[in-house]
């Protein structure tokens, strides 16, 4: 597939196409994708669910794929965290400068380190010096997402940390999650209610009634893969998708809510959700990348809140943010730009390790950028987008 429309294609077959693409380079067991485009769907938008909800042996039945078939979305997750701060922000009740200290210690004295020097701005641009993955911690998103207070060794490393913020960009997953504890308590209910708050500030308002991080019994709910290759005189042979029957700490999510979430981003509503989500959007700098943050593919990063940000040729903002659960075997991404009125979410339920051999153009970034180049013949970015294997 090339980035020229097919002559005499509707958007609808872009998309079908596309979504069938993708099972076939990937070999992905399944996939959603949700399309907010203006000028091919007007408002309503797509859901194109392609594909089966798992292999055999993954203890469900293998039935296809709905547009309301919940998926793990993983670091995706990390976006929803960030408009939850902006709404915060945008309410007058926080601001970016607050360190992270003085709203984990509200009500309660549990932090008493380096912790004073971060800033809330800093956790949501991955500049506060956090590593991606803190050592001798497990599980340690667990119980953020299940609205129960930080366990005592999360505490014992918060306590720990003595690195400050080194003024460069370094991804960190327990960096957000530390922001994650924070937001809970920028709100009226008790404890630390993440979710609870998420459906009342975010989720609720915009209609994604199956998304959060506990999936209802009652929903189907995809079951995700390892997908694994090797390398073989040159080229690339594809061994299988071994089911992970295992969950991530993360939220879930469907193609029709994520059509919801696209077209929050580019129509935000006319209300304090709305004032959020375009504080996310807002440029916070360009940062360089930390040495031990080398893996991610550019030099510099440029940074919304939550949002890795980009431009097109056009000089147009490109925003995405990508996800992937290795321990629940997912993959996600969110691209849109704002100027061409177009976004597209994928939904996978296949992960594959990008440090082992595997073929190019399989993640669902690949697939989510080409639609955008179908539908808007000429789009092509200026650069590559600064991702990264956002794992669990």
């Amino acid at each position: 597939m090339t980035g020229e429309r097919m002559a005499g294609a509707t958007p609808e077959q872009i998309v079908q196409t596309a979504a069938a693409h993708y099972l076939a380079v990937s070999h992905a067991p399944g996939c959603c994708i949700a399309v907010y485009d203006q000028e091919s769907f007007g408002d309503g938008g797509l859901v194109c669910p392609h594909g089966l909800v798992g292999v055999p042996g993954s203890g469900t039945p293998v039935v296809g794929v709905t547009a309301d078939t919940v998926f793990e979305i993983g670091s995706v997750t990390k976006v929803f965290t960030s408009t939850l701060l902006g709404v915060a922000v945008q309410a007058g009740g926080a601001w970016l400068t607050d360190t992270v200290q003085s709203w984990l210690d509200r009500n309660r004295k549990i932090v008493s380190t380096d912790l004073e020097g971060i800033t809330l701005g800093q956790l949501a641009t991955h500049t506060s010096g956090m590593p991606d993955q803190p050592k001798g911690l497990t599980d340690y998103s667990k119980p953020l997402f299940a609205d129960l207070p930080p366990t005592p060794d999360i505490i014992a490393w918060w306590n720990s940390y003595d690195t400050p913020p080194p003024g460069c960009w370094q991804y960190s997953n327990i960096g957000f999650v530390t922001l994650g504890f924070a937001v809970t308590q920028m709100f009226p209910l008790p404890g630390w209610q993440y979710d609870s708050i998420l459906s009342a500030q975010v989720t609720g308002p915009l209609g994604m009634a199956r998304t959060g991080a506990v999936v209802d019994p009652t929903w189907l709910a995809a079951r995700g893969t390892i997908g694994r290759w090797r390398s073989e005189s040159g080229r690339f042979v594809f061994q299988g998708n071994v089911p992970t029957n295992d969950s991530a700490f993360d939220l879930k999510s469907t193609g029709n809510d994520m059509l919801a979430f696209l077209k929050a981003q580019i129509a935000p509503p006319d209300d304090l959700l709305g004032r959020a989500i375009a504080l996310t959007q807002q440029r916070q700098g360009t940062f360089p990348v930390c040495a031990s943050g080398a893996a991610v593919r550019s030099g510099s990063v440029t940074m919304g809140l939550g949002w890795q940000i980009t431009t097109d040729t056009n000089g147009n903002a490109v925003y995405a943010k990508n996800g992937a659960t290795s321990r629940g075997g997912f993959e996600a991404v969110v691209i849109f730009v704002p100027a061409l009125r177009c976004g597209v979410a994928v939904l996978s339920n296949q992960y594959f390790d990008a440090n082992a051999p595997h073929p190019a153009g399989i993640a669902p970034g690949a697939t989510a950028l080409l639609i955008i180049q179908k539908l808007h013949p000429g789009f092509a970015l200026a650069g590559p987008l600064p991702d990264r294997n956002a794992s669990d």
